[in-house]
């Protein structure tokens, strides 16, 4: 789970910012108990006006994600020098990064400092899960400059080959690439199980685009996966009992490569008996529903971490809200975690004020995000959506037509 963020320089986001998930004394199952006496929302909810910095937000979590686990990939799907995110209005000062995020053994501390597609800084920490355990060093690079490894750690490492590091490529990527670390593996698949529909142009709307195309992969490889999905669709009232995806393999003439194509079907009961139809032709919930189970889902069996922009895309907002409310039900007694932003505030009942977050911008176009309990005057008993909605939070679109 992730307990803590902090950034600058980043898209919309020109002053360093923090997100803190951490709260104190809470009862909550929609939270879990970590060490110290600290809490951990399992959900963060970001609202603000358009344009306000909230899909920033959500490319932050991706990009970080992107950063560790893609970056050094040498097929040709990354491109070299080209670090998947924006500075402010595109300026030339280091960007920082900092995450603190835990799984089921350890408390890991990451530190990023990148400028001109450059990293300056790398530094990554450890701590166990336990009272009055020391928070340990991993490593500390400098570019291609190893200022420090964990000799426990690395014992009989061969530490001379890292000179071979690209200077825009992780080193947590380059090790998993290339050695078979316990430590780095650990951190490694934490980031490699977050799931999102963002990426560094936006959201991932077209079909179908690698992130969509696997959770087809899922639904072709886990049948129970598959069923679980098709009956909570049935539940939705859209009209579906089921979807069939179809998996056909060609080879394309001129490169002579096998290329694969995957369709979805919908399956529809009629008066003349069940009939299908293409997804193309289906609804954009349903589309949006369709991925997004599949997601949440998977996130819940890994307690790993779901990043969805713009939640109620295509939605009802009753059937955000029950989304909502079933994660947040079937998360009882698991530690997954869902980020989202969304411009659909009925779930504001639902939540607390360690939960809701507000993202604005100002009159020279630098976001800044707060959460609502940092705001002066506010109440645990308050009605957070007439609150928000009258204005008295921030974060409310100033509209005038």
């Amino acid at each position: 789970m992730i307990r803590k963020v902090s950034f600058s320089n980043f898209y919309s986001f020109n002053q360093k910012q923090e997100i803190s998930f951490l709260a104190k004394k809470k009862t909550s199952y929609a939270y879990a108990k970590t060490t110290s006496n600290n809490y951990i929302t399992k959900v963060g909810a970001f609202i603000g006006g358009n344009a306000s910095g909230k899909t920033n937000i959500m490319r932050l979590f991706s990009f970080l994600s992107y950063f560790v686990c893609l970056s050094s990939k040498k097929d040709g799907s990354v491109p070299e020098n080209d670090i998947a995110f924006k500075t402010f209005f595109d300026n030339k000062r280091p960007s920082e990064f900092y995450l603190e995020c835990e799984n089921k053994q350890n408390i890991f501390y990451y530190y990023l400092t990148i400028k001109n597609n450059i990293v300056l800084r790398e530094e990554l920490y450890f701590k166990k899960k336990k009272v009055r355990a020391r928070k340990k060093n991993i490593f500390i690079r400098a570019k291609n400059d190893i200022r420090s490894f964990n000799k426990t750690l690395f014992r009989n490492f061969p530490i001379k080959f890292i000179k071979n590091i690209r200077l825009d490529v992780s080193l947590i990527a380059f090790l998993k690439s290339h050695y078979n670390i316990e430590i780095i593996n650990e951190i490694y698949t934490y980031f490699a199980n977050f799931k999102t529909n963002i990426n560094e142009s936006g959201q991932i709307l077209h079909y179908f685009p690698p992130e969509q195309f696997k959770t087809l992969g899922m639904y072709l490889s886990d049948t129970n996966l598959k069923n679980e999905v098709e009956e909570l669709l049935s539940n939705f009232d859209l009209g579906l009992s089921g979807f069939r995806i179809e998996k056909s393999e060609a080879i394309v003439p001129i490169s002579g490569k096998h290329e694969i194509t995957l369709s979805v079907f919908g399956k529809h009961q009629t008066a003349n008996g069940n009939k299908e139809l293409k997804f193309t032709y289906e609804s954009s919930g349903t589309k949006s529903l369709f991925f997004t189970l599949g997601n949440i889902l998977t996130a819940l069996r890994n307690d790993s971490v779901i990043i969805i922009d713009e939640f109620e895309f295509g939605l009802h907002p009753e059937a955000l809200n029950q989304l909502l409310y079933y994660f947040i039900d079937k998360n009882k007694n698991h530690r997954a975690q869902i980020l989202f932003s969304s411009n659909c505030h009925d779930f504001m009942r639902r939540l607390d004020m360690h939960q809701i977050y507000l993202v604005e911008k100002n009159d020279v176009g630098e976001s800044r995000v707060f959460r609502l309990n940092e705001v002066e005057g506010v109440r645990s008993d308050e009605n957070f959506l007439n609150k928000y909605r009258s204005g008295a939070y921030g974060g409310f679109p100033k509209i005038r037509i």
